[in-house]
């Protein structure tokens, strides 16, 4: 589980991926963090100093999921099967499902909007 801690203004601070210690819990300073959530992502793009060589890297996330969306509406309307593409792409997009489904499930351990 993820955990994101916000600055005064709401901006993300702080952000750790493991259980909370009894402290760290009822300090109020952290919530569940949503792995999808753009502030999380730019948050770990800025630590790790990614895309500050490259400006497009920034985008890279966001262009595969849109190039995802756009495979999905494709095949939605039977412009193409699913099997038309290589079956790298076809396991590509298929571990991506994957793991879009158990990240979901991670963030709905809790059920509802519980907060700890």
């Amino acid at each position: 589980m993820m955990y994101v801690q916000r600055g005064a203004q709401g901006e993300v601070v702080g952000l750790i991926e493991r259980a909370l210690t009894n402290e760290e819990a009822l300090s109020g300073e952290w919530a569940p963090a949503d792995p999808a959530d753009p502030e999380v992502g730019a948050f770990v793009r800025r630590v790790a100093g990614v895309g500050a060589a490259n400006p497009l890297a920034l985008t890279d996330a966001e262009l595969a999921r849109v190039t995802e969306d756009l495979i999905d509406v494709l095949i939605d309307r039977a412009v193409i099967q699913f099997t038309d593409l290589p079956v790298a792409a076809q396991n590509k997009l298929l571990q991506r499902r994957q793991t879009r489904a158990t990240l979901a499930n991670r963030l709905n351990l809790l059920g509802g909007d519980d907060i700890i």
